[in-house]
This record gives structure tokens, sequence and C-alpha cells, in this order.
């Protein structure tokens, strides 16, 4: 085949040569002046020097998850676009030092091909070319991110016009292929011909769920035959086509080198467990034996699930020390067979979507807990960060339940004696009951470990727009631990955060709020302790899920909401605030049920926004917390 003209290639896979241009953006083109002022002071440098140099503009990867609990906003947005873009800039840079001279030329060669993006379907069939054509490449690889949906319809027809556009040909299946399989092939072939790869991004972007705009090119859905597999992968027990489906395009037993495995499932008509990277995700558990030499897994949106049929049991995994399970639907028993058989784990992050229960217990590996699979880990485990948001909780119960069977919780905190960073949220802590002890505040200095530095503790009890006093007794109390932590001597922790939701600017109780945060800060600061508190949205949720925000709602978020005390005199309001102080915050939960009530509760959150109609006026956080908080009927009339 002829050679491709360099400026039909995408900004990862251009020849260094002078003035190369990217498919999506130009690269840049230094000016005579700006050559001149580069080389006197770079090509004096030796070879040892300008390596390092170079290595540096190298673009990091772009990062799997979209959900992750952040100092600030909260939640981070990053789709494959936007990744796409980053990582784009950060190589124009790399490539712009490489055309200074000859000599940087050849210093920074092998680094543009160190990582790389497949953002379309033509740097997927040019990326293929030129490692069939250009072997010296193989072995400069180390990272490749997939932001391509390779098992997409669109995604097939345009690969198969590429490859027509690019080799003048068509498509002459692989063994063991068909036409329906040409990016995966073409994706497979990519990895093969990678020996020294060291990172691997599956990211597919996500697709509209609007109607098919019949001016546009429609959506992306799976191919007919992975449809298949996926349905039969859900509806039997240990379906035939998983492995057939999967296992053949991800060759993980040559992938000797890999180190860091991450998955983003993406959605696929409303739901990411209907999805391709959903089963290459379950794949991916069931393949760990193979991948000796990974240390990092990480799965964002997906079940963590392992199709081994009749084998509840994980090998052994001594290399894996971060694993990262974001916005899972993980259970107990599964979470505590990964822990058992990783047994050298450094770093645990798990985000769960969904509630462990009870008969779960029953399928514990050997009986054993989250609490003795964590107790397993402390000679080793360095972060733990287990969140459960508005969903139940990740532990179960067994049946010799205590006085207050939801006031179950982590007991194996202390005895965690390597632990360095601990992100929970106040069930781990406290257990699931909602309402603290009058004691819990003092008892959270004794539920962590010495060895702790670094301490953030997910307030999740209720949106800034309730009014409940459990919300501000729960948020005393806590303050009061924090006061605690910063008197005892162990842990001599170096930072305190409570992701929290601020109270808003007018309220009842906002003086107060105020005031107990920055008494809580004064304390820390005296301590030598770092505090600080930042946002909390109330869920997992895409992006493209939440309404958007109109401009008098952002308003109301940053002036506050009004209410019927924001007339009230400071004294009045210093009297209100004594009653509250002075009244019963903390009740059993042992009141008598309504039969009635119960019948009229409508059984998801969903059935009850279809309830409420599009025009009710309220935010989806207050209401998500009404649901919850079983103040349903206050909306519904």
């Amino acid at each position: 085949m002829a050679s491709l003209p360099v400026a039909d290639t995408p900004g990862p896979l251009l020849e260094v040569v002078p003035a190369p241009q990217s498919l999506s953006a130009p690269a840049p083109t230094p000016t005579p002046a700006h050559a001149a002022s580069v080389r006197p002071s770079l090509e004096r440098l030796p070879n040892e020097l300008l390596e390092p140099i170079a290595a540096g503009l190298v673009p990091a990867s772009p990062l799997t998850t979209r959900f992750a609990l952040r100092p600030t906003g909260t939640w981070e947005f990053r789709d494959a676009h936007h990744q796409w873009a980053d990582w784009l800039a950060g190589h124009n840079e790399l490539l712009a030092f490489a055309q200074t001279s000859q000599r940087m030329a050849a210093i920074a060669k092998p680094l543009l091909y160190r990582t790389i993006v497949i953002h379309n379907e033509h740097t997927l069939v040019t990326l293929f070319l030129r490692l069939s054509r250009r072997p010296e490449i193989k072995p400069w690889i180390r990272e490749i991110t997939c932001l391509v949906n390779v098992a997409g319809v669109l995604t097939l027809e345009e690969v198969h016009r590429e490859w027509e556009r690019q080799t003048g040909v068509k498509w002459q299946p692989m063994p063991g292929g068909t036409d329906a399989t040409i990016a995966l092939d073409l994706l497979r072939a990519i990895l093969l011909n990678a020996p020294n790869l060291e990172d691997l991004l599956i990211a597919f972007p996500d697709h509209e769920l609007a109607e098919i705009d019949p001016s546009s090119a429609g959506t992306d859905f799976l191919m007919p035959t992975f449809r298949y597999a996926l349905l039969r992968y859900i509806t039997e027990a240990y379906p035939a086509a998983f492995t057939d489906a999967v296992a053949r395009f991800f060759p993980f037993e040559f992938m000797k080198n890999l180190k860091s495995l991450r998955i983003y499932c993406h959605r696929e008509e409303g739901d990411r467990d209907l999805s391709f990277s959903r089963l290459l995700a379950d794949y991916a558990i069931s393949a760990l034996p193979l991948l000796t030499n990974l240390k990092t897994l990480e799965l964002c949106c997906s079940s963590a699930g392992n199709l081994i049929a009749g084998n509840d049991q994980i090998p052994p995994l001594p290399g894996i020390e971060n694993l990262r399970l974001y916005g899972s639907h993980i259970h107990e028993p599964r979470l505590v067979a990964l822990c058992l058989a990783c047994v050298n784990l450094q770093s645990l992050l798990v985000h769960f979507e969904a509630s462990s229960t009870d008969e779960e217990r029953d399928a514990l590996p050997d009986g054993k807990t989250l609490n003795d699979a964590l107790v397993g880990l402390a000679g080793s485990l360095r972060t733990l960060e287990l969140v459960a948001l508005s969903e139940g909780h990740y532990l179960t119960r067994g049946r010799e339940r205590p006085r207050k069977p939801e006031n179950h919780r982590l007991t194996c905190i202390p005895e965690l004696r390597c632990l360095e960073n601990l992100t929970l949220d106040y069930r781990g802590i406290f257990g699931t009951l909602g309402i603290l002890e009058e004691d819990d505040g003092e008892r959270l200095c004794h539920l962590l470990p010495s060895s702790l530095r670094h301490f953030t503790l997910v307030c999740e009890w209720g949106t800034a727009k309730d009014w409940k006093q459990s919300y501000l007794a729960n948020l005393t109390m806590v303050l009061y631990g924090v006061e605690c932590l910063c008197a005892t001597q162990s842990p001599r922790l170096s930072s305190i955060s409570l992701a929290i939701h601020s109270w808003p600017a007018k309220s009842r109780f906002h003086r107060r709020f105020e005031r107990e945060v920055l008494e809580a800060r004064q304390r820390c600061a005296r301590a030598g302790t770092r505090f600080r508190t930042f946002d909390l949205l109330p869920c997992y949720q895409d992006e493209d899920e939440m309404e958007p925000a109109e401009e008098g709602d952002l308003e109301d978020e940053e002036g506050g909401a009004e209410d019927e005390f924001d007339d009230v005199a400071d004294e009045d309001e210093i009297e209100l605030e004594e009653e509250d102080e002075a009244s019963e915050y903390y009740f059993s939960g042992d009141e008598e049920s309504d039969p009635e009530r119960e019948a009229r509760r409508p059984p998801t959150f969903d059935v009850f926004l279809e309830r409420l109609g599009e025009d009710h006026g309220h935010s989806l956080d207050e209401l998500f917390y009404a649901y919850h908080e079983d103040r349903w009927d206050e909306y519904l009339f």
C-alpha cells in the first residue's frame, strides 16, 4: 500500500517532519524569532537533560470517571469531547517542541507515540495502518485511550467508509471476524501490537436518549449481534455467548505489561447495564488472573460482577494495589470477594449506587463481612473511600439484630493501622439511623486509627432547604466531634473535611450555621489542623439527566431561598434557636405505622415525579429528599 500523507493523520500519529498538521486543529508552527530564542538555550543542553524536559510535555491520559467527590464543585464533568480537547492541547505543545530542530525531533519522536487517544474512526484506521507499516513504533506505545464506540452501528458504518478511503479496497474480515466487527478487530490488532502497553482506558461516549432527530445521523446503538449477546447475558445465568462476544476482542492474556485498566460504562438506551462496556467490565473482573502485572483497576458505573460459571470465588490477586469503583452497583458479597483476593490492596474507593440486602448475608464468602475483609487488609491499606449517598447502605445485617436494626456501621476502622486517608459517609461511621446519638460526637475520636492524617466525612442528611431539627442536631454533633478530634493527641490529623450541603445565605438558622462552622475552623487552626467544608450533590446523576438551572434558580442558590422567617428580628431568631436547642432531637423511630398512608406511597422516586407532573415547581434534590425521608405526602395532595 502507498504510504499515507502526513496531513491526513491526527495529532497522536503525526510524523515529525517540517510543518505537519493535526486533523482536529492545526499544529502550532514556530516562528523564526521563537526558534531563534529556543535553540541557544536548548541546543547546548545534553540529551540527559533534554529527554526529561520532553518527557514532561507528554500529555496525561484522559480520566475514566465523570463522577468523583471534589473539594470544589463536588462533581467533575469530563466527557469524551472534553477529554480529547485537553489531551490534544498537551500533545500540540510536545509537537511544537519537536519542530524546533532535527535534534529535538529525534528526542521527542518516540514520546509522540507514548500516549495515544483514539477519538474517531479516522484515528482507529490510521493507527492500525501505521503500526502495520512502521513496526518500530510498536514499543513506544505506553498508554491507549479509546473514545470510540467500537460496538456501535454508526461507528461500524463510518469505519468501513474510512477503511476504503485510506486503503482503496473494501474490508476483508480477519479470521473469525465479520463485517460487523471491523472496529473491534482493528482495536484488537492495535492492542496486540503494543507490547509495552501499561495503561488502557476504554471510555465509549454516552448518547442522547431523546427521540432521533431526522436531521441528525441518529443514535449510535449497539450492533444487533452484540445486542443479542447482551440480552442473553442479562436473562441467562451463565450465557454461552459472553466469551465469544467480548473475550476474543480484548486479549488480556497477551497484555503482560499492563499496569492500569480503566473502563467507563457508557449508557445505552437509558441504562448503563445495557451496554457493551458493561460486558467488558464484567469480563475484566473474571480475567484479572490473566493480568499478572496489573496494579490499578478502575471501573465507572459498573456492577463489578464476575461471570465465572458456578464459581463465586476470585483467585488471589496479590499484584493489585488500587481498586476504584465509581457509581457502582456492587453489593457486599462481591466487594468482600475482591478484597479477599487483593491481599496487598493499598487504595480502595467505592461509590455505591445500590444497597446490600439482608438476604445477601448468606452469600458472603466464607461468611466474612466487609468488616472482616478490611481488617485483613490492615497491613497494607493506606487510602479508603466508601460513600453511599442516598442509596441505603453497603453492609448486610445478621439475624442477631440490635435494638435499632438500622444502626449498623463499620467497626473495623480503628484497626486499620496503616490508614492515612479516609473518606466515609456518615453511615460508615455512625450507622444508618439518620439521627446521631447524643454521644456520637465524643466517640468520633475513638473511631479513627492513630495513623490517620486526612479525614473526610460525607454528611448527607438532607438539603439546604430542610428545616428539620435533626439536620442541625446532626451537624452540631459532628462539629462537636471535630472539636474532640482537635483536643486529642491521637489521631493527629492534618486535615478534616465535611462534605455537606451549605446552609443558605438567607434562612432561619443561617447565623447559627455560620457561627458553628467558624468555631470549628478556629479550633482546628489552633490545633494545627486544616478544616474545610464543601458542597455535596444528593446522588450520582449524569449531567444530561439533570434539569437545567434557570437564571432565577441560580440567583436563589447564590443568595439563598427566602422563607417565612426572613423578617424575624435578631432577638426573636435567638429565641427560636433556643427553643429548637431545647427540643427533643432524638427519637427512636418506633412510631406506629399507617397502612393507608403506606398504600398511597409511590413505590419509586420516578413514580413520585410522575404523580407530581412536569410543573411541580420544586428542585430535584428537594423532591429526592422529601421522598426518601418519607415526606412525600407534603407534595402530593
